[in-house]
């Protein structure tokens, strides 16, 4: 069979969690079938939509170069007609017999079409919750959860991308009433109702998002099979409009071989050792950990924060913001970035993982590799998270947000050194690459037929 996968970003370029099991999939696969991916780069030294191609660890990948820097609209935001010819003429040279989407995301809406006109059977796979929020991880600017995510949530929070009465010459008279407000330090609630309060009788504006909405069913409509790695996912596409039928329910599955299990020394005596793995963005509740890590004691605990920061949408400076909690901690320490090769060495130098998430995330990949690495994970307790981590199963968990019920949690582990062996010894099994491509070329194949 002649699969193409198709994803926002692809190792070497980004390594995140859905690139890296983009990757390892698609080089399993590749054992058994022709498998090539397409995907998209951002350099602002190339043309913009200039297409590239290359290997990738034995992988035939083309790239197409977006920036964004000719955007005009919000629509260009999901849809884009430069990108989906490009992927058009691709799929008339590498003639596929099926693709498996992961991310449409920064790519265009439309690739979903270019693939159905040809004939070619779609298979999806949800990551997060970009389908159904511009934003992918349905937190509001503010960073609180967005539990209704109506389209008068999104007008909210993507005002400055909309199309509003009077176009985008609006935007920089926009953001300097914003720029305005933020020297008066109003409360942050207060504050976000009068920054976004212009947006909020636009005509324009909540138009603009319905064409979104409903152009993104459409092109739901148009997949043959969708996957979600986590029942909670799930849920939140069906109540979105997806029809229940459509979507499996099939978790990640990792490269099992290669880790260090058991390696860690007698962990009674000495400080608990706690590790960050991940990048450094709001939605990963960083600020969380080291709001509950500074209030322990530095002889009785120690963290390490692996990692970069990336950008991320209204928050200037998080790296810097992290390090300013942190301040001159001895017990916190920021060692840097990695590759998924040391994965398993910082690991097993660990007695605790800890995912302090306040986005519902999916299916987190860092905390199947801790349980690989035979590593109880503190985690969250919502969402995918708390489908993959039961308290005494795997893990502990903790409030969503809350540094003081973090604290308890780790408080708990330093008092008593013997819940670790017992939440070691409760660690659930990690699905095989091998088993979820066997799940895959079951659904491949009846899209097929």
């Amino acid at each position: 069979m002649k699969i193409a996968h198709v994803i926002h970003t692809f190792p070497p370029f980004s390594r995140a969690g859905s690139e890296n099991y983009c990757y390892t999939l698609a080089s399993y696969e590749a054992q058994q079938h022709e498998v090539s991916v397409f995907h998209r780069i951002a350099d602002a030294s190339r043309p913009e939509y200039e297409v590239t191609e290359d290997r990738v660890g034995g992988l035939p990948a083309v790239r197409i170069n977006r920036t964004f820097r000719d955007m005009q609209s919000f629509e260009e935001t999901y849809r884009s007609a430069p990108v989906a010819a490009a992927f058009g003429e691709f799929l008339d040279r590498v003639r596929p017999d099926l693709i498996h989407f992961h991310h449409v995301t920064c790519l265009s809406t439309t690739c979903v079409h270019e693939a159905k006109a040809r004939g070619i059977s779609i298979v999806y796979t949800l990551h997060d919750f970009w389908l159904l929020c511009p934003r992918g991880q349905l937190l509001r600017r503010d960073l609180s959860l967005c539990e209704t995510h109506t389209d008068a949530d999104c007008v909210r929070c993507m005002a400055y991308q909309l199309r509003l009465s009077g176009g985008h010459a609006q935007m920089r008279t926009l953001s300097e009433w914003a720029a305005w407000l933020k020297r008066f330090r109003l409360p942050k609630e207060l504050y976000g109702r009068l920054a976004s309060r212009p947006f909020r009788n636009e005509t324009a504006a909540i138009e603009q998002v319905r064409t979104r909405t409903a152009h993104i069913l459409e092109m739901c409509a148009l997949v043959d099979r969708f996957v979600s790695p986590s029942r909670f996912l799930r849920e939140r596409y069906v109540e979105f409009g997806i029809p229940a039928e459509k979507i499996a329910v099939h978790d990640y599955g990792f490269d099992t071989g290669g880790w260090t299990r058991g390696a860690r020394g007698p962990t009674a005596a000495g400080p608990l050792r706690v590790v960050y793995l991940g990048t450094w963005i709001p939605s990963k509740g960083v600020h969380v950990l080291l709001q509950a890590f500074r209030e322990l004691d530095p002889a009785r605990a120690i963290l390490n924060v692996y990692g970069y920061a990336v950008p991320y949408d209204g928050v200037e400076n998080y790296e810097g913001q992290l390090r300013q909690l942190a301040g001159h901690a001895p017990h916190i320490r920021f060692p840097g970035a990695y590759t998924s090769d040391e994965v398993p060495r910082m690991l097993a130098d660990a007695d605790v993982a800890v995912v302090p998430s306040i986005w519902y995330e999916n299916s987190p990949l860092t905390i199947h590799e801790a349980f690989l690495a035979r590593v109880p994970v503190v985690t969250a307790d919502h969402g995918g998270m708390a489908e993959l981590v039961k308290d005494q199963v795997g893990g502990l968990t903790f409030q969503p947000g809350s540094p003081a019920s973090l604290r308890r949690v780790l408080r708990r582990l330093i008092e008593n050194r013997g819940l670790l062996e017992n939440l070691r010894a409760n660690i659930p099994t990690v699905k095989s690459i091998e088993d979820n491509a066997k799940e895959l070329d079951a659904i491949y194949r009846a899209v097929r037929s």
